[in-house]
């Protein structure tokens, strides 16, 4: 698996409200909390001096109201000093996440019906409302799902548990896997993966990824069943 390829997948399906490109590195702001859409990915270095680079970054994200946030994901760093110049500046890495990756072939069917639309629909917020773990949550993540729909699939199991696909070239993402709290450890989440799998697999993916925290065991229980493997990890670098 390419790291890069797969990165700029997960650029085009989670895209922020802002973005800006400075020496090959990829700038990202939001309204809302997620570092996702809130940080600077160094996929490329295309500059001269480090310093500077990192001056304008942080600039950037002080006039779009973020603290600054660098994305590092291992094997997709550039310039490969940056960690040094980041930790010289008092940045620390935090929040380990893991993009996990399985190829299409041998699927196995959800043992219950999952409805799968090209478009959100209230028996898709419904669930991911009661999930979410507050209604700022809900509406920062609605506001990024609604900034582009298409190559998507929004699936729904039982008006208890979603999950959003995105159709990238070759990939599909598996995102916003959720369940309210009630139907949690009845298998939902797994119906939903299977269902997301299948239907990229229909649309041409021959790779389905996602990421997940590393001190989320149960998660990452449910996706090494399911044939996800750990294709690399990311951290955040922040100021404490």
């Amino acid at each position: 698996m390419n790291v890069a390829d797969l990165e700029r997948a997960c650029i085009a399906a989670w895209p922020a409200r802002d973005a800006h490109e400075i020496d090959g590195w990829r700038l990202f702001a939001t309204d809302g909390k997620s570092w996702r859409v809130n940080s600077t990915w160094p996929l490329e270095w295309r500059g001269v001096d480090v310093e500077a680079t990192l001056h304008t970054a942080e600039a950037w994200a002080a006039a779009h109201n973020i603290a600054p946030a660098f994305k590092l994901a291992d094997g997709a760093i550039h310039p490969s000093e940056l960690p040094i110049a980041l930790a010289a500046r008092g940045y620390t890495p935090q929040m380990q996440t893991l993009a996990m990756t399985r190829a299409l072939d041998a699927l196995e069917a959800p043992s219950r019906s999952i409805a799968i639309s090209d478009a959100p629909s209230d028996a898709f917020w419904s669930p991911m409302r009661a999930a979410a773990p507050s209604p700022e949550d809900f509406a920062e993540r609605q506001d990024i799902v609604l900034r582009t729909q298409e190559g998507s699939a929004f699936a729904v199991a039982d008006n208890a548990a979603v999950g959003l696909g995105r159709l990238t070239d070759y990939l599909v993402g598996l995102y916003l896997m959720r369940t309210v709290p009630s139907a949690r450890r009845q298998g939902y989440a797994l119906d939903i993966v299977r269902a997301l799998c299948a239907w990229g697999k229909d649309h041409g993916a021959t790779t389905a990824y996602l990421q997940v925290e590393a001190s989320n065991a149960p998660a990452l229980a449910l996706y090494a069943n399911e044939g996800f493997a750990r294709a690399y990890a990311y951290h955040y670098w922040i100021k404490l």
